[in-house]
């Protein structure tokens, strides 16, 4: 009979697993992005999903329930405890020792308690969405013991991890607009000139987003899209030795020649290298298989700027071209 199947044991006794998904649960609704181990993340996404439900409701037994469940949100100081431990310091005590207990007016303070966030912020964000107030992301695994690593977030929040890289995926994709229509902002509701699985993962992040989260969202890609054009010329091209173009040909660069240029280092991937080349590639058994659109360069593994990646010398043969035209 399948019993005991409700949840994962996560090798822990009741008591400890329960004390683990209530602190897992509460770091996540406070700070809105935690990094743990898959297993881990998958059961503390489904019970942050339910207190998500709670918080909605808005009920007093549903505020007994959250609160019965969650945990103080952080061990932070508060202003009333530091206040009491600055009053209890002698009087003798130098200005530097009580400007140690001060409060920057600035510094974030954190809440005795998740709920006023949980009925407010929260529910007020998730009042239209039915469903799925968390994503889980992948992240490799850990050193050691080679667990599975996961991030989880709270969707269309602050530290929303899909948002800010899909952004940067519609700023890559867009950049073959900036000829046809002068630039990424000019995309529409459409979203043309996009690949079919972006346009639905673009449709996806910003279905219950406002208008000026939407606008954010356009100009974070087109940023992006101007750092790809400009950073072959800012950097000025890879790390390599400065050579003296009127110099001597015979006179090969030695170690004390000066470099520019932008130094690569390992596992580093460029703005024009595909996944298939790097250790996420490898991750994904792409090892003895083709890159997608690029048969020509199989094997080649050198390191492209998005300029390099689309023309055969780079942005330099471009703005060559153009001023000699």
């Amino acid at each position: 009979m399948k019993h005991g199947i409700n949840q994962r044991k996560l090798g822990r006794m009741p008591a400890h697993r329960i004390a683990l998904l209530r602190n897992l649960v509460s770091a996540l609704l406070h700070h809105e992005s935690i990094k743990t181990t898959l297993p881990k993340a998958k059961e503390a996404a489904r019970m942050a999903e339910k207190i998500i439900t709670l918080g909605k409701k808005g009920t007093n037994p549903a505020r007994s329930k959250a609160e019965a469940y969650l945990m103080p949100a952080c061990h932070q100081p508060t202003l009333a405890s530091s206040s009491a431990s600055t009053s209890a310091s002698s009087s003798s005590s130098s200005s530097a020792s009580s400007d140690a207990f001060a409060i920057d007016p600035e510094a974030f303070v954190a809440p005795s308690s998740l709920l006023p966030k949980l009925f407010g912020t929260l529910s007020t964000r998730y009042s239209d969405r039915p469903g799925g107030y968390t994503r889980i992301h992948k992240f490799g695994r850990r050193q050691g013991d080679n667990a599975p690593h996961a991030i989880v977030t709270l969707v269309d929040g602050p530290r929303d991890l899909k948002f800010e890289m899909l952004a940067r995926t519609v700023g890559k994709e867009g950049l073959d607009l900036v000829e046809a229509k002068g630039g990424v902002d000019t995309l529409e509701e459409g979203w043309e000139g996009l690949r079919d699985k972006t346009k639905r993962q673009v449709e996806q992040a910003l279905k219950y987003r406002s208008e000026d989260e939407k606008a954010a969202f356009k100009a974070k890609a087109r940023e992006f899209a101007d750092y790809l054009q400009a950073e072959e010329g800012a950097y000025g091209g890879h790390r390599a030795p400065r050579v003296d173009v009127q110099g001597y040909d015979f006179k090969r660069p030695g170690l004390n020649t000066p470099k520019s240029g932008r130094p690569v280092r390992a596992g580093e991937r460029l703005s024009g290298v595909s996944t298939h080349l790097t250790g996420l590639g490898l991750a994904r058994g792409q090892l003895a298989r083709h890159p997608r659109g690029q048969q020509s360069r199989m094997g080649d593994k050198k390191p492209r700027f998005w300029g390099e990646a689309r023309l055969p010398e780079g942005v330099r043969a471009e703005v060559a071209a153009a001023g000699l035209s």
